[in-house]
């Protein structure tokens, strides 16, 4: 026995070398002892200490080739335990082929890395034990070369104790592939999988896996696998893209994310009826709501072959290319909106004519390209009767038209009298009422309770009560990828290209009786600011994935309360990301010496400030009411940062003369 024992060593040693020899020793050794003491932990406890995370009665360990989860001292799964296995070039390899290190650990939650060998990826593997019965299991990829990924699977290799599994409308025994155990031919609409002991086996409790479904369709896997030693079952999902050929670009993207919960025998059969009672919910409101496919455009808008902005623009007007050449805002709301719907599994669609430069006469086509059941424009003051003669004219019975953005006229009952054409009117901040419009209209119901809503009932012209201003935590990072994203240009003090717009806040708790948007969009004086977290992840997504080279956060007041400018700071110098230039949009007087030198420390390369005249009395009489002797000095210190400073002023304030004019111009000179 012992010889043959040995000769085994030898010939793992030489296949796959010194440390998976010793790893199939070990297996053999677990087995043995097994045999005398079923279910029970041999970890050491050194090596608990190291490479566990707990709470109450579930833990999860990570070892050399993959993680295991026990629940009171009992290994539930097998072999590797947590697996990723990817499909290049028609050859499999898997998660257990790498290297493994912890790069972030606690109590209850660690983050390690997974390097693998045999392709130039990195898995960064999160788990985070939420109870005694949950753990999260998140996994991203990284990608260091251009590559062709075929098929991904996550994985679970689980104790043969387990003889049944089942989702939400099948049940069956592990079987071998060659007895049809590989279920991977078809999707299943409820993303979890179980597993079932031995009735003999109390002591092991039932698994559920659930994975969340995200632009990706899912197949379930459960197979019988027949190892040296012993039998294991695997049970897990692959993983298929949406994209025809799934080609990955250096960067970074999220695998799988979902969840491994642990339920008590007595609890199983419950637990799993409420799953399936849940899935048979879903299936029956599918069948009662209308597919509803939404296209938000932004209109062309030209006159005398020049090009006007408009969506993203606080100031809509027609462009002057020798002033502004390449000047283009970045269309917030409906990219905001585009991904809401998304997140709610709506079709929806964006397209940007002054973006594409897409003519009048050609719209018309994009249009019918997509076929929308709704089509969705935002417009502005300066461009409403060129939008409205449009829409008129593309207008049809085939698809309703909405109409939303910063005006005042669309908002009064009489302007739906008067444009037949148009059917419904958002007013504010639309992202969520435009999804509560699709989600009623899709599912046939009255529109009485949307907020922010004005539509028709018969004769009637109804106006609902304005909607609640956004969590901005709620919404998903807006849709960039579809976009023309290197034709949207900003970027004060001449911060590199390719650049990218985004947002950390909304509102400005000020009053300067000149700005649009808190008067018309955000009921007022109301500031609201992002998550530092979320708003340094999407920053570093658009720098290492996108390839932007800088950013502009076009906030209307980026630096409003100095602790959460300081600690956005910190997180981004912590990403690594000081290298990449910023630029901001501020209020000067709300500055002070550490705010500025720590944005320098962070990557801040220039500024903008709204300055708007050189006189005291109109600045006050505006309601801006800011010191200018303040301002004067922090622009000055900003210069002496060596950070570029773009300055703006406005001409025809109340009490405006020619004096005050040239005093301005002096002003803006001087600084």
């Amino acid at each position: 026995m012992f010889s043959r024992n040995f000769h085994r060593f030898i010939t793992h040693y030489k296949k796959k070398g010194l440390t998976y020899a010793i790893y199939r020793g070990t297996k053999y050794l677990q087995f043995i002892l097994k045999r005398f003491s079923p279910g029970i932990n041999i970890l050491s406890r050194e090596r608990i200490d190291r490479n566990t995370i707990l709470a109450g009665r579930i833990r999860a360990v990570f070892n050399v080739c993959g993680v295991k989860i026990y629940w009171d001292n009992i290994e539930l799964t097998d072999n590797v335990g947590l697996n990723i296995a990817i499909n290049t070039l028609g050859a499999w390899t898997d998660s257990s082929r790498g290297d493994w290190s912890i790069l972030k650990k606690d109590s209850s939650s660690m983050i390690i890395s997974n390097r693998w060998h045999l392709l130039p990826i990195t898995l960064i593997w999160h788990l985070k034990i939420v109870d005694e019965r949950k753990i999260y299991w998140k996994v991203e990829l990284e990608t260091e070369e251009y590559i062709k990924i075929d098929k991904k699977r996550a994985l679970v290799l689980l104790s043969a104790q387990y003889k049944t599994w089942l989702t939400h409308d099948k049940r069956a025994q592990f079987l071998s592939s060659q007895e049809g155990g590989v279920l991977a031919d078809y999707d299943f609409s409820e993303s979890w999988l179980g597993v079932y002991p031995y009735e003999n086996k109390n002591y092991y409790p039932g698994v559920i896996l659930k994975f969340s479904q995200d632009k990706q369709r899912l197949h379930p896997l459960a197979e019988r696998l027949k190892t040296q030693d012993t039998f294991t079952h695997l049970l897990g999902v692959e993983i298929a893209d949406d994209a025809p050929d799934s080609y990955y670009l250096p960067g970074k993207y999220e695998l799988l994310s979902g969840e491994i919960d642990v339920v008590e025998n007595d609890n199983f059969r419950t637990v799993v009826r409420d799953l399936r009672n849940n899935a048979e919910i879903k299936k029956h409101s599918a069948r009662q709501e209308r597919y509803l496919k939404v296209l938000l455009l932004n209109l062309p808008w030209q006159r005398e072959g020049k090009w006007g902005v408009r969506a993203g623009s606080r100031w809509p007007h027609i462009k002057d290319d020798l002033e502004e050449g390449s000047y283009l805002p970045f269309p917030f709301f409906k990219a905001y909106s585009v991904s809401l719907l998304r997140k709610h599994d709506f079709d929806a669609y964006l397209i940007d004519a002054i973006a594409e430069k897409i003519p009048e006469d050609k719209i018309t086509d994009c249009i019918d390209h997509i076929s929308p059941d709704l089509l969705v424009v935002e417009t502005s003051t300066p461009s409403l009767n060129y939008d409205l003669s449009l829409l008129e004219k593309i207008g049809n019975k085939n698809f309703q038209i909405c109409l939303c953005g910063p005006d005042m006229n669309i908002r009064n009952p009489e302007f739906l009298k008067n444009y037949k054409f148009i059917d419904y009117i958002l007013y504010g901040e639309y992202e969520y009422s435009l999804l509560n419009l699709v989600k009623n209209l899709s599912r046939h119901k009255g529109l009485a309770d949307i907020n922010g809503l004005i539509y028709r009932e018969g004769y009637d012209i109804k106006v609902n009560p304005p909607a609640a201003l956004i969590n901005l935590d709620t919404l998903p990072w807006p849709l960039r990828e579809e976009l023309p994203m290197h034709q949207y240009l900003d970027t004060p003090g001449r911060i590199p290209r390719p650049s990218v717009q985004m947002l950390a806040s909304r509102g400005c708790p000020f009053g300067c009786n000149f700005c649009l948007w808190p008067q018309v969009m955000y009921h007022g004086r109301k500031y609201r600011f992002r998550d530092v977290i979320d708003t340094v992840d999407e920053m570093e997504y658009l720098v290492t994935r996108m390839g932007f080279k800088s950013v502009y956060f076009d906030d209307d007041t980026f630096n409003v309360g100095k602790e959460r400018m300081l600690k956005l700071c910190q997180e981004i110098r912590n990403r690594g990301l000081e290298r990449i230039p910023w630029a901001i949009m501020a209020r000067a007087d709300l500055m002070d010496e550490e705010i500025l030198t720590q944005m320098k420390r962070s990557g801040l390369a220039a500024v903008k400030y709204g300055v708007e005249s050189a006189t005291q009395k109109l600045v006050n009489k505006c309601g801006k009411n800011m010191d200018l002797k303040k301002v004067e000095k922090m622009i000055l210190f900003t210069k002496a940062l060596d950070l570029r400073t773009h300055l703006t002023f406005t001409f025809g304030l109340p009490g405006e003369t020619k004096s005050t004019i040239n005093r301005t111009i002096d002003y803006a000179r001087k600084l």
